[in-house]
């Protein structure tokens, strides 16, 4: 949490400054400042033997703040988001082979499927490169750290060693830059990092696609 709260003021502090310095960049460059909301939905997967395949749906929204010139620009955004994960059999846990039943409410729960919220911090900062009109390409890391999981199914006694803590995703999109302040852009996020935190041998690695629409203000 620590380091998320100080990227979460770097980037603010950039932000802020990119809006004071609109009018005076404005009148010697040819740069346009962005700042806005958007709100858009998340279709997540979990990759590892223990996690049911498919991209199941999320929630994600915050606020972005960026500058563009004719053909490049930078953005970067403060986005809350939620995931959905579906644990294929739930066996996190082994020792010899044999599932952990120390780690689950009940013994049984150890051969259950379950659900798991998982909230993250998600803090892209990408590259844009117009292609054609108000067509941009996106492209670069996103860290993403964990503020919440909530295991729905109430199987397991603690999520907390599920989990690592943060994501690093390399990050591929297109955005409409729409009149009127209009933004609509979807992405394809692949999770670089081991998520797998337990005593399993897999690995555990994010696939994710983002549809969104947003509205700057400047």
């Amino acid at each position: 949490m620590k380091r998320i709260s100080i990227l979460l003021a770097i980037l603010l502090s950039g932000i802020t400054t990119s809006v004071l310095a609109q009018p005076v960049v404005g009148k010697v460059l040819p740069i346009k400042v962005d700042l806005g909301i958007k709100v858009g939905a998340n279709f997540a997967n979990m990759g590892g033997d223990e996690w049911e395949s498919g991209y199941k749906p999320g929630f994600v929204g915050g606020i972005f703040g960026g500058v563009s010139g004719k053909r490049f620009g930078g953005t970067a955004e403060v986005l809350f988001s939620q995931v959905k994960y579906t644990g294929n059999g739930l066996k996190f846990y082994k020792r010899n082979g044999t599932a952990a039943a120390s780690n689950y409410n009940n013994a049984a729960d150890s051969a259950k499927k379950g659900d798991f919220a998982v909230s993250y911090v998600n803090i892209p900062v990408l590259l844009n490169v117009k292609l054609a009109g108000p067509l941009w390409f996106q492209v670069g890391p996103q860290y993403s750290g964990i503020i919440n999981i909530n295991d729905k199914s109430n199987l397991l006694k603690d999520t907390k060693g599920l989990f690592k803590s943060g994501d690093v995703a390399a990050v591929l999109g297109l955005q409409l830059n729409l009149p009127a302040g209009i933004r609509a852009g979807a992405r394809y996020i692949i999770g670089l990092s081991d998520m797998n935190s337990s005593s399993v041998a897999n690995q555990w690695k994010t696939r994710t696609i983002q549809l969104s629409v947003g509205y700057s203000f400047l």
